[in-house]
């Protein structure tokens, strides 16, 4: 018997199937959805591993990192195409999340955009900020299983080999001035790097600690080698707030799941003390100046890092409660500085605190939806928890990692990151809301057999 029209028969070989069995048979619709599927997958994949190093590349080729327009923006654009494509082939069975979580965020920026005063700048960070939402989306169309997440897990990590490499390039560079070196590798700024090796350590402790996801046992014990090198990276970087959240999630980690890397922290305070340039990182932070103006301020006498930063913030309050609903639109901080703070010059800066800036740039309205984001993303780890104590716990702590390091930088222009990040959160979200659909009588087990994205 044929099958019937519009149908395409399975793997029928060397004559009739057992008796019992059916041949499998599935739609060229679906046939044709499963290769879609696979390509946009393989597209993902592909962008995880190579951006990571990618930035000293597209710089070559014009064009910055970050929000600038330049090569790196056609990434940009690949990535929304991707999760727009995945989108719409299935939206009336998105997942609520992919919209419930980022959407007044979303809205809220886009909207500034139109009051502006350089709607150009104000949109291309709007679109940088969507992509962030593309990479957390992604994995609710993509992630099938278990293994699924493990192997983006993988993938992630797997991103950091090349700037680990070329971090020994780095160093080799920065050896006749140590005191002064801070190690970057491939990422535009040094903290971009601190950043990102915080998530890769975190990554590494739930490689670790996982119960529900399996990681064989030979690649647990790669991961826990990779470790030490990761954290002397971080340490070389000098961005003292990765170190604090950094230092958090590891003793979560050592309290609550494997007291032996306790033992781990105690050697801490002796590559410290071997490198003197890590110590004055750490007393610069202690030792404020006291001032009563900023007329006091000379060559001699300067506000440590974090002091400045506080002065900056105080200067911003009150330009914030002239419009403290909307905002003064997306991209205003930094062109506005000047105006407000007398130690900047007039090419202005940023705002060194993720919640400060959407508050002077989005308003009250911004900063709620921007913790309406973050609460979510907490609220549904925390309501997860069960299905895997211990993996999941590490999760939330490279959540709070990036909350604190929002605190005191300005982490929506760090793009290469926040993709890793936001794609990881996305991963862990899509497995704790994954409902397995059966799959339709007659197609493979394949994405449209397992996700209702991928089905119509």
């Amino acid at each position: 018997m044929r099958p019937a029209a519009g149908t395409v028969g399975i793997a029928m070989r060397d004559g009739p199937p057992p008796a019992g069995r059916v041949p499998r048979t599935c739609s060229v619709r679906t046939a044709n959805d499963e290769a879609i599927g696979r390509l946009l997958r393989g597209a993902v994949f592909a962008i995880l591993l190579v951006r990571a190093s990618a930035d000293p590349v597209f710089n070559l080729l014009g064009g910055e990192s970050g929000t600038s327009m330049g090569v790196g923006a056609l990434f940009n654009v690949l990535a929304i195409a991707i999760a727009g494509a995945l989108f719409l082939r299935a939206p009336l069975k998105v997942p609520f999340p992919v919209l419930a979580i980022w959407g007044p965020f979303l809205l809220i920026a886009f909207g500034s955009t139109l009051y502006a005063p350089d709607f150009k700048a104000a949109a291309r960070l709007a679109f940088v900020l969507l992509s962030y939402w593309a990479f957390f989306a992604i994995p609710f169309f993509i992630l099938r299983s278990s293994r699924d997440l493990s192997r983006f897990v993988l993938v992630v990590l797997a991103s950091s080999l090349p700037p680990t490499l070329y971090a020994f390039v780095d160093i080799a560079r920065g050896l006749s001035d140590l005191g002064e070196f801070r190690l970057q590798s491939t990422f535009s700024h040094p903290n971009i790097y601190a950043f990102y090796l915080v998530l890769m350590l975190g990554l590494a402790l739930y490689v670790r600690a996982s119960q529900a996801v399996r990681f064989p046992p030979r690649l647990r014990r790669l991961v826990t080698l990779y470790v030490p090198l990761l954290v002397l990276f971080l340490l070389l970087t000098k961005t003292r707030s990765a170190w604090g959240a950094c230092g958090l999630m590891f003793l979560v980690y050592a309290v609550r799941i494997d007291r032996r890397f306790l033992a781990g922290l105690l050697l801490v305070p002796l590559l410290f003390a071997a490198n003197p340039s890590l110590m004055d990182r750490l007393t610069d932070i202690t030792a404020a100046t006291e001032v009563d103006s900023f007329s006091q301020l000379n060559d001699s006498t300067r506000l440590n890092s974090y002091v400045w930063r506080q002065a900056l913030w105080q200067s911003a309050i009150p330009e914030i409660l002239e419009r403290p609903l909307l905002g003064h639109g997306l991209e205003t901080f930094k062109p506005s500085t000047p105006r407000f703070f007398p130690l900047i010059g007039p090419q202005g800066i940023d705002g060194h605190n993720f919640y400060l800036q959407m508050a002077f740039e989005l308003g009250l309205l911004g900063v709620l939806a921007l913790g309406w984001l973050l609460a979510c993303v907490a609220w549904r780890l925390a309501r997860g928890l069960r299905r895997d104590p211990p993996g999941l716990l590490i999760v939330a702590c490279i959540l709070l990692a990036y909350m604190l390091e929002s605190y005191s930088d300005n982490m929506h222009f760090y793009l290469s990151f926040n993709w890793y990040f936001w794609f990881v959160m996305g991963c862990v979200h899509a497995w704790l809301s994954r409902r397995e659909a059966p799959a339709p009588a007659g197609c493979p087990t394949g994405t449209a057999a397992k996700n209702p994205a991928f089905s119509r």
